[in-house]
């Protein structure tokens, strides 16, 4: 996400870690292969020690089974998704069940079930690192196995009703530590709620695949913050969608992604943030590129970290984040960019350091989901990217043009939209090469690339 753009050295190394799925307690078996794979997988696990004399408890019993089902389901998710996990992300900390735990087992009967798991071995465990990383779960050669010999597929994993849509996190953004945060139902949630359902319900009935291959069930959720749990629970900060697989996908893979079996195009609002903190003040911006700092035209990368980052500070900025000073010119400071960047917009300057951030993505967020609301209206599914979307490539123009509608009714005025390249592989001229996939790309100026984080950053806590 863009408070999380200017990563530590230690969080920035994470990044090139491979892909983790993370763990989701309302992934269910629903297909019969899959029912017979985690009943058979229930009875490998050893019996727990109970006191001598005594009959096992039966609520206890089938605690385990219902875990034990979901931790199967989650793996098969690793073990066959096209996305290529190499595990599952698991929290396994002991804490009062809220709102968005499932009621039926806890993380004691969770943790169990996966070292039984592992003696029996069907798992890896990588041990979690306090505050850092998650437990991570990893199916082994004889787990996939037994997928193979009882012929599962993705089509048998269903996803319960349930799992709360509307989410409200607590935490520091400099620490990355968040804490999830109960709240009592209200209106608003409600109404967001049933926002979430309606996209989910397009999304879910939608064909999207990967290199042709199913990829599972979908199911996104929207996340609010707040800065301190003592806070008052509100929703008016932060509020991206989360929870899709194609978010964290590599730029090379992306030519990858059909919905209803044709190509995808990515659209995407052009200097999306600054456009808004332009709607904030009310005032028009300059035209041309507005990352174009004078001096730093040819680093436009580091200048949108950069600009992005004033808008989430409480306090003026020192030094340069780990990594900037690489990336700009000899002699630039913290101090001469934000000289030069309240020069280039003294309009929006005085939001420098004041911690807006989180507001404008708020915003960001409600043009979005309206943006989805309206698309799925007309039929049309879309792949939401935080400020873009991807859809099939015979929705370009409606999509287009309703992302300009419903800029315009949300902040005031219609924001632009680009078209990002979605490259295929290189060609290859070799006569005895054929591609299955194709090999065209869009030849198209990147004007807006989209800044994300990678799946590992979001493997931290929580």
């Amino acid at each position: 996400m863009l408070e999380l753009i200017l990563l530590p050295q230690k969080l920035s190394a994470e990044k090139a870690l491979p892909y983790v799925l993370h763990y989701d307690g309302w992934l269910s078996a629903g297909g019969g292969s899959l029912i017979a794979l985690a009943k058979s997988i229930f009875d490998m696990l050893a019996a727990p020690i109970i006191t001598p004399g005594r009959k096992p408890r039966a609520d206890a019993a089938e605690r385990r089974k219902l875990c034990c089902a979901t931790l199967v389901t989650n793996l098969v998710m690793v073990t066959l998704s096209p996305v290529q996990y190499v595990g599952l992300a698991v929290p396994l900390k002991n804490e009062k069940l809220s709102r968005y735990d499932r009621k039926d087992f806890n993380s004691d009967v969770l943790r169990l079930v996966i070292e039984e798991a592992e003696k029996a071995g069907l798992v890896s465990v990588q041990e979690a690192v306090f505050k850092e990383l998650r437990t991570v779960v990893a199916p082994t050669s004889r787990f996939r196995q037994l997928v193979a010999a009882h012929g599962v597929s993705l089509a048998d994993i269903h996803h319960l009703e349930g799992r709360e849509t509307i989410e409200l996190w607590a935490g520091s953004r400099r620490s990355g530590h968040k804490t999830p945060i109960d709240y009592v139902d209200c209106p608003e949630a409600d109404d967001m709620r049933a926002q979430m359902a309606a996209i989910n319900g397009v999304l879910t009935d939608a064909d999207i695949r990967l290199g042709g291959q199913q990829t599972g069930p979908i199911h996104l959720v929207r996340k609010f913050r707040i800065d301190e749990p003592e806070d008052a629970r509100t929703f008016d900060r932060h509020g991206r969608l989360y929870g899709g697989f194609w978010e964290d996908l590599p730029r090379d893979q992306r030519h990858l992604l059909t919905i209803g079996g044709e190509r995808v195009v990515d659209l995407d609002f052009a200097s999306m943030f600054v456009q808004l903190a332009y709607c904030h003040v009310g005032i028009e911006p300059p035209a041309g590129d507005l990352y174009a700092i004078p001096g730093l035209e040819d680093h436009r990368k580091a200048v949108k970290s950069l600009m992005v980052s004033l808008f989430f500070r409480n306090a003026a900025a020192r030094r340069l984040p780990v990594g900037s000073k690489e990336a700009l010119p000899p002699g630039w400071t913290m101090e001469r960019f934000k000289h030069a960047a309240c020069a280039h917009h003294p309009a929006i300057a005085p939001l420098f350091d004041t911690a807006v951030g989180f507001q404008l993505m708020a915003v960001e967020s409600e043009i979005l989901v309206g943006i989805l609301l309206e698309l799925g209206s007309k039929g049309v599914a879309a792949l939401p990217m935080h400020d873009g979307i991807m859809v099939a490539v015979s929705q370009r123009e409606f999509a287009i043009a309703t992302m300009q509608n419903v800029s315009a009714a949300k902040v005031g005025r219609s924001l632009p939209v680009v078209e990002k390249p979605i490259n295929g592989p290189p060609i290859n001229n070799s006569p005895l090469w054929s591609s299955r996939t194709g090999s065209e790309g869009i030849d198209l100026t990147d004007l807006d690339p989209i800044i994300t984080f990678s799946s590992m950053a979001a493997y931290r806590y929580p």
